[in-house]
């Protein structure tokens, strides 16, 4: 499958997500992201990522 026929394929399936009422709103998803990033911080806490001087 070439890059053109990926894009199609998601494109397509993008589009029946929207008919049948499953989509999102820019909003929801920058939240949703959000939330990720602090979860993802929290498991850092505590966690040495740098060798100290």
């Amino acid at each position: 499958m070439n890059e053109e026929d990926r894009l199609v394929k998601i494109l397509q399936i993008s589009h029946r997500q929207v008919l049948a009422g499953r989509s999102y709103t820019q909003k929801e998803v920058e939240s949703f992201l959000d939330r990720k990033l602090y979860e993802v911080r929290d498991e850092m806490v505590g966690t040495c990522v740098a060798e100290p001087f």
